[in-house]
Parts: structure tokens; C-alpha cells; sequence
């Protein structure tokens, strides 16, 4: 079973209920029209004998012979439509389910973009339908009931224009069906090169103190290492400097994130969640998230490379799969399938994947929430290793002990109900 051509949720709540339906009005609509037929027939050769039968059939079987012709595949037609309320109705599950890790990307945009352009392509299919079944409906009507009607009536006239001689009758008569169409919209201060909490109270939406008065400085080159147990607050953290959770009290200094408008400036922090994401797209989409191609080859162009601008960017998104030690993905699917990442990815790959989005959009500042803790050990220092290397300053939560070289400082969170400690890693225990 291919999941590109079957969604099984629309399959079970959807089109199951329409089949057992048709299903069940299946006998009635066989046995109601057979004797309505048979009955007709009879009366029908009991007034105007078998040459009136005759011709009576030889109407019916033209008329729908001209029917079929200019009837559209509505089996096609319909089918298309479910196909596509199905793939609109999952995207927005695929949205719930990973709202927080969208949340964390900055993905917003990206999302909303591509909820809006299934939807257009399900209106747009929509009006298609109703505008074929409208114009159906007309030829139909014509063909079984005004047709016949005007040719009796103007039968009639002759008949009556025979027989009765010097009498003139006129008779005009305008039929003009009615049509009518319905037409079914406190944040932190950015600052370029500084984390800063001054007395932040992180607290969280059901009003739990986690941290408080945090007071701390991330600058450029001097990374953060957050620690602590289950539950006391790293994640929190995390929500408030992404913006998802509100700054209570105190101020936060960070730096603007900048995905969202055509890569113009520099990325100053990108997330990466401890959730993995992977978006409706090609692997190329995967990297890039949540920018778009246009996005991508726009900024490419601008810097002057206009010459090709898809092959330098497929030539950058290579070098950063290798880096992260995923080029057997792009020999495997290529760049333009469009796969199940979710299904086909273990989980050490989708975390690889999201570092290297980190690494494509090169922030000053990078959010790394147990982003590799699937992966192995040396995966992961080779991770962090390369991030330092392009000079990304991040703020890790793990409790892996190899990541340690990595940080200058480590912020303790004590208990989760507010205490903290935040200490300088040496030189000498990080080595």
C-alpha cells in the first residue's frame, strides 16, 4: 500500500461511511426505476401503441448516449476531491501533533504557506467540481425534461393548427432557471551578539516558579551547558527564549531570528527541539525548513551567484549531508522524492537532519534541546565539533558528560521550584 496514493484516516472515518452508504441505497435504487420503467411502457404502448414505445426509447437511448458524452468522470472528479480533503485533513493532525517543534523552528510561515496552498488546491478542485456538476445539471434537465416538454407542446400547436383551421393560437413562453452562487482573515529585545537573562522568573503557564531571578550572559564564543534533573526546567528555558512562553518578569536580550523574511539578514538563533520534525517535502525541503526554495535561490542570486542557483544551493545542502553523515539519503531517495521521513528516518536520523538545518542556516546562536542525545557519542562530538568550528555559539541541554569540552559555563537548574547555580567550566576539566 503506497501512502502517496492512500490516506488510511480518510480511508476508515471517510470513505468507508460513503461506500456502506451508497451501499445501502443500492437495492432501492435498482428496484424503484425497473418497475417505474416497466410500468410507464405499458401505459405508454396501451396509449400510443408500439411506434410511440419505439420512439420513446429511441429519445431515451439518444439522450443518454449525448449525456454520456459531455458528462465529465465524476467517479475521477469526486475521488480527487476526497484524495485531496484527506491530505488537507492530515496536515492539520501532522500540525497539532508537532506544533511545539514547528513552534521551536519558526516553521509558522512555512506551514501556514503550505495548510494555504493544500487548501487552495482543494477549493479550487471544489469550485471545479461544482461548476461541471452545475453545467451537468442544465444539459440534463434539457435533454429530460425541457426538450420533450417543448417538442409536445409544439406538437401540439400543429395538431391543434390542423384541425381547427383559421384558428391562430400563439403562445410564447420563457424559461429562465434562477442561478445563484454563494462565495463560500514582555518579548525579548533583540540584540546581535548576547543571551542575557537579568532576573527572569521562569515560570510556567499553570503558574509553577521553575527558576528564579535567572540572571545569566551567553556571549558569542562562550557557550552554555544546561543541566538538571527530570522536570526542573531546561525545556522551559528553551519556550521562553523561542517566545513561545511569555517573559513574566525581568528582561531577555537575544538576538532576532530572521527566517521569515527572505533571508535579508543574518540569522541570529535557529532551535533545534528534542522532538524531531520532518516537514511535507523533499529532502532538499528538509534542510532548509522553514524556508522555501524560492527563499533559498532568491538569497542565492542576490549574493551574485545568478547563473544556477538551484545547482550551488543542491552542491551546499551535499556538503552539509556529509558533514552530518547522511549523504546515503540523497544517493537513496535524490532530492526530489518526497517520501515519509517520519516513517522511513530512525530517530538519530531526524536529529542528524535538524542539525543540519543548524548548520545550513549558520545562526550566531544555536537552541540545542537534547537535539542528539539518539544519536551516538562520536556522532555527536563530531556534531558539536563542526558547529564550533563554524562558529556557532549554543546552549545545549543534555546529560551526556562528552559534551562538556564543548561549554563554558554550565547552568545547574537545582530542584525545579526555583533554585539554580550557574558555574565556569575550566580549561581543565573541560579537557
Amino acid at each position: 500500500m503506497s501512502y502517496k496514493n492512500i490516506d488510511a484516516d480518510q480511508r476508515i472515518t471517510h470513505d468507508v461511511e460513503k461506500l456502506t452508504t451508497d451501499l445501502s441505497g443500492l437495492l432501492t435504487g435498482m428496484v424503484k426505476p425497473s418497475v417505474d420503467i416497466l410500468w410507464f411502457t405499458w401505459r405508454m404502448k396501451l396509449l400510443t401503441g408500439k411506434r410511440g414505445v419505439a420512439i420513446l426509447y429511441a429519445y431515451m437511448l439518444l439522450g443518454l448516449g449525448f449525456l454520456r458524452i459531455v458528462s465529465p468522470d465524476f467517479g475521477d472528479l469526486a475521488s480527487k476531491e476526497q484524495q485531496l480533503e484527506g491530505t488537507f485533513r492530515f496536515m492539520h493532525s501532522r500540525l497539532r501533533t508537532h506544533a511545539e517543534s514547528i513552534a521551536f523552528f519558526g516553521g509558522g510561515s512555512r506551514e501556514k504557506a503550505m495548510v494555504d496552498s493544500k487548501f487552495k488546491e482543494l477549493l479550487d478542485h471544489s469550485m471545479k467540481l461544482l461548476r461541471k456538476k452545475w453545467l451537468y445539471v442544465i444539459l440534463d434537465d434539457f435533454v429530460t425534461k425541457q426538450l420533450p416538454h417543448n417538442v409536445t407542446w409544439g406538437l401540439s400547436l400543429l395538431y391543434a393548427l390542423e384541425h381547427k383551421g383559421d384558428r391562430a393560437l400563439i403562445s410564447t413562453q420563457e424559461t429562465s432557471p434562477p442561478t445563484a452562487s454563494k462565495s463560500s482573515e514582555l518579548d525579548g529585545i533583540p540584540i546581535e551578539d548576547v543571551i542575557s537573562f537579568i532576573d527572569v522568573d521562569i515560570i510556567t503557564p499553570g503558574q509553577k516558579l521553575l527558576a528564579a531571578k535567572l540572571t545569566c550572559d551567553v556571549v558569542q564564543g562562550e557557550s552554555l551547558l544546561l543541566t538538571g534533573p527530570n522536570g526542573s526546567g531546561k525545556s522551559s528555558i528553551f519556550r521562553i527564549l523561542r517566545g513561545l512562553w511569555p517573559i513574566v518578569s525581568g528582561r531577555l536580550l537575544k538576538p532576532s531570528q530572521n527566517l521569515n523574511k527572505r533571508l535579508q539578514s543574518e540569522c541570529g538563533l535557529f532551535c533545534v527541539p528534542q522532538r524531531p520534525y520532518t516537514c511535507l517535502g523533499t529532502l532538499k525541503d528538509q534542510i532548509i525548513y522553514p524556508l522555501s526554495h524560492e527563499d533559498v535561490e532568491e538569497w542565492m542570486r542576490r549574493t551574485g551567484e545568478k547563473s544556477d542557483a538551484s545547482r550551488l544551493v543542491e552542491a551546499h545542502l551535499k556538503s552539509i549531508l556529509e558533514n552530518v553523515r547522511l549523504v546515503y539519503l540523497l544517493e537513496r531517495e535524490g532530492w526530489d522524492s518526497t517520501p515519509n521521513w517520519e516513517d522511513i528516518l530512525s530517530l538519530g536520523e531526524q536529529q542528524r537532519l535538524g542539525m543540519a538545518r543548524l548548520f545550513f542556516h549558520h545562526p550566531k546562536f544555536g537552541i540545542l534541546d537534547e537535539c542528539t542525545n539518539a544519536t551516538s557519542v562520536d556522532i555527536e562530538e563530531h556534531l558539536y565539533k563542526l558547529a564550533k568550528e563554524m562558529g556557532i555559539t549554543f546552549i545545549t541541554s543534555s546529560q551526556r558528560p562528552a559534551l562538556i569540552p564543548f561549554h563554558s559555563k554550565e547552568l545547574r537548574l537545582i530542584d525545579g521550584e526555583g533554585s539554580w547555580e550557574l558555574y565556569s567550566i575550566t580549561s581543565e576539566y573541560a579537557s
